[in-house]
């Protein structure tokens, strides 16, 4: 757990460098798995306390109905997080793919085990998507006294929230390959490059599950 959080919110760089050989695997990947599936078991539960105690207080009567709802709810929650889990751990072995592949093209000889455990590493600031999702979905309840629509700005704030996570993941990773290819006589803005792309892709992928999960909602 020190080392966990000395890589989120310490010298990341130089934790990186205690793990470089040999790199754990199972703490960082369960770590992360495990959290992101309570934290979103908790948001479905919420949700579902929130869909009930608006039918209590909208006086229905029908209690069938409201377990009907409850019950659709989550049928189409759950599959979504255990296609995530899925979905990570295949992001997991792309990732951990792409970062062997130019490591090799600049002849740095790291194994491919190594990198799996460094993309787990470098995804434990993931575990906070669960947190700023709700702090994103609060700014879009702010009303605006005389406004329709919402103006540009809550839209703005709430798209920064739900990317901060992804920007933070590409730090760490930004910084876990410099201190694991420091001879590659790379500067760090060419590893900060490398590092966002994967994080780019996964907050796109994110984004597309989202929208899919509140059409069937």
């Amino acid at each position: 757990m020190k080392r966990i959080l000395k890589i989120c919110f310490g010298d990341a760089r130089s934790a990186f460098d205690g793990i470089k050989e040999p790199t754990p695997i199972w703490l960082p990947a369960l770590f992360v798995l495990v959290c992101l599936t309570f934290a979103f078991l908790i948001l479905e539960g919420i949700a579902a306390l929130i869909v009930l105690w608006t039918e209590i207080r909208g006086d229905e009567s029908d209690w069938t109905g409201v377990w009907l709802q409850l019950g659709h709810l989550l049928i189409q929650t759950t599959p979504f997080i255990l296609l995530s889990v899925v979905f990570l751990c295949l992001w997991w072995v792309l990732t951990a793919t792409y970062y062997f592949v130019i490591a090799r093209l600049f002849n740095i000889r790291i194994l491919w085990r190594n990198w799996f455990g460094f993309s787990c590493w470098s995804s434990i600031p993931l575990v906070m998507v669960p947190i700023f999702l709700v702090l994103a979905f609060a700014v879009q309840t702010v009303s605006i006294p005389g406004r329709e629509v919402d103006p540009w700005y809550i839209e703005l704030t709430s798209a920064c929230l739900l990317a901060l996570p992804f920007i933070w993941c590409a730090r760490v990773s930004a910084l876990g390959l410099r201190s694991w290819t420091e001879d590659a006589g790379r500067g760090m803005f060419y590893w900060r490059l490398v590092a966002i792309v994967p994080y780019i892709s996964l907050l796109l992928a994110f984004l597309m599950s989202i929208t899919w999960l509140l059409r069937l909602i």
